[in-house]
């Protein structure tokens, strides 16, 4: 079974949902200063 082509996936998506919340994260700061 191809184990590295899951933590490829795995890490991907993980990337994915980190920059997502660093996006909403910086919107909910801008939206403050505002």
């Amino acid at each position: 079974m191809g184990g590295e082509i899951l933590n490829a996936a795995l890490l991907s998506f993980g990337l994915i949902f980190v920059g997502w919340g660093i996006g909403a994260l910086l919107l909910k700061i801008q939206g403050a200063e505002e």
